[in-house]
């Protein structure tokens, strides 16, 4: 009987996932997890509670903050959906509701923030970025990626950094 090339976990993983139609789910629920990244300073007053048939579900602690927010609905879909790398958010559903955190996250959110603003990426990498977003032309949208390109590096760094240790 012949042997079967050895396969990757990953790869394993990932068959299964798609073959049991899981792979849009898996897709849209790491929408949640960008949502704290795509918001800034108003993570602490937000909060994602789920996501179905494209439409991402919001808490938000008051109507001012669900009203500032509705104003940049469409930029903040945008860019969940370019950190997705493929359109999963088609609309975002903002409603005054509970958005209590577990403290110790609240706490460790800040130093997770600060140590990742901390990291200082190579010029190598730093290069990568610039000739990524050379082609735009629309200076707004250019720094936008810029930032966010670069934000990208950093998590990814530290988070190989942290499973190193």
């Amino acid at each position: 009987m012949p042997k079967k090339d050895p396969r990757e976990i990953k790869e394993v993983i990932e068959n299964l996932i798609e073959k049991n139609g899981m792979v849009h789910k898996m897709e849209a629920s790491r929408a949640l997890l960008y949502w704290d990244n795509t918001v800034g300073n108003l993570a602490a007053r937000t909060k994602a509670v789920g996501i179905g048939h494209g439409k991402l579900y919001v808490n938000v602690t008051d109507s001012m903050v669900l009203h500032q927010l509705t104003l940049y609905k469409n930029r903040l879909m945008d860019k969940i959906n370019l950190l997705m790398g493929k359109r999963v958010v088609r609309d975002i559903v903002f409603r005054v509701g509970s958005v209590e955190r577990d403290k110790n996250k609240v706490e460790n959110r800040d130093d997770y923030i600060k140590k990742i603003n901390e990291i200082q990426l190579n010029q190598e990498k730093k290069e990568k970025i610039e000739q990524t977003v050379s082609q735009i032309h629309d200076e707004e949208l250019k720094e936008t990626l810029k930032d966010i390109f670069t934000s990208q590096s950093k998590l990814s760094k530290f988070r190989d950094s942290e499973n190193n240790n």
